[in-house]
């Protein structure tokens, strides 16, 4: 009897949040969608008190150390950006995009044998690759450098970066007619590579093709601009965005909502700028609109569970508890440590008449939420 009435408890909390009005908070997937805004638009202190939050709040979320850790790391704090990756590794051994970073930053730290061990346990991911061939060649092993990126490169034609280091190691062993072909390649897929369109000219350079180098620095310098540009409009739509979210906390859902559609504006293809303006549509009672904005958000970031997850609620709230299941097991995909898909897919089966789903994923809510509170 017991289980019976603690299941009913979850059922109704879950219909309750899926109904309730979304206003000013500070739950995990908010500091979490604040704190990526933040560190994408290079605002690293408002990112990293977000992301402090939000490990606080979950202790047990790799996500949240991870992206604290990139926060510090981009900071320059690379301290408090080791010790976040270590976190990581002491909750998910082997996470490689962990060891990679954290092997970049004993690099950066001058503890190049510890950077090498990391790089090497993180292989054969690309990043690793090149981090390794990075290392081998600050130690002077150009050969190795190079056949390592060579061997990285045949695994992967496609992988325009890896191409771009090898051109890198080539011209910095003095070999720029080897170089030229690489970095043309990479220009040929990324036509706007400001590292590869800058080295490539100065390649063509030293090998006297003089003309064909003005032409390519020409490009570069137009590049360059474009790309100032595009980081401008993403750092004015990111401070639409603080200023529609300071209006969401005053209650100014109207006025949050019209900021966030001059963001979109500037920057159409940010998912979590239309995640935000599906939360202000809410407010103001706009159901139907808050769905188109959260379908947007959800097409531009197919693999950020927490915009599936709202995605999910708001189906529920408007009674569409069958095409809410697929958003929500998606999202329970991408994340299988996320509690909060298997709350509201509970809420779902429940509504939907089929019992024995709802306690199986009560179940597994209760288990992740158990462990994302109180990590090992």
């Amino acid at each position: 009897m017991t289980r019976t009435v603690i299941a009913a408890g979850l059922v109704m909390a879950a219909l309750s949040a899926m109904s309730a009005q979304p206003g000013p908070s500070e739950s995990f997937a908010t500091l979490m969608a604040r704190g990526q805004a933040a560190l994408q638009a290079e605002d690293y202190a408002t990112a990293q008190a977000m992301l402090e939050k939000a490990v606080a709040a979950r202790p047990g979320s790799i996500d949240a150390h991870y992206m604290l850790g990139r926060a510090y790391g981009q900071d320059k704090k690379y301290q408090f950006a080791a010790q976040s990756f270590r976190a990581v590794l002491k909750l998910s051994p082997g996470h490689v995009q962990a060891l990679v970073d954290l092997g970049t930053i004993e690099e950066t730290m001058g503890r190049l044998e510890e950077a090498e061990s990391r790089y090497r346990q993180a292989l054969p991911n690309p990043r690793a690759r090149r981090g390794l061939a990075s290392l081998l060649s600050k130690l002077g092993r150009q050969k190795e450098a190079i056949a390592a990126l060579r061997e990285a490169l045949a695994a992967d034609r496609d992988d325009a970066e890896t191409r771009f280091q090898l051109g890198m190691a080539l011209m910095q062993n003095e070999e720029c007619a080897a170089a030229v072909p690489e970095l043309e390649e990479v220009v040929r897929r990324e036509s706007k590579h400001l590292g590869a369109l800058f080295n490539l000219g100065n390649c063509l350079n030293r090998i006297g093709s003089r003309d064909e180098a003005k032409g390519v620095l020409d490009r570069f310098q137009q590049a360059s601009l474009d790309a100032a540009q595009r980081v401008d409009r993403r750092r004015r739509a990111y401070f639409l965005s603080l200023e529609a979210d300071r209006r969401l906390g005053s209650g100014d859902a109207a006025g949050a909502a019209r900021s966030l559609k001059e963001a979109i504006g500037l920057q159409p293809d940010d998912g979590g700028t239309h995640a935000l303006l599906g939360q202000a549509l809410e407010a103001v009672g706009d159901l139907p609109g808050a769905l188109s904005a959260y379908r947007r958000a959800a097409e531009l970031s197919p693999l950020d569970a927490m915009m599936l997850v709202e995605l999910g609620r708001l189906l529920g709230k408007s009674g569409r508890f069958a095409d809410a299941l697929p958003h929500l097991k998606k999202a329970a995909q991408i994340d299988p440590a996320m509690p909060e898909p298997h709350l509201f897919l509970a809420a779902a089966y429940q509504q939907l008449g089929r019992s024995i789903e709802a306690s199986q994923e009560q179940a597994i809510y209760r288990r992740l939420a158990a462990a994302a509170n109180n990590p090992r």
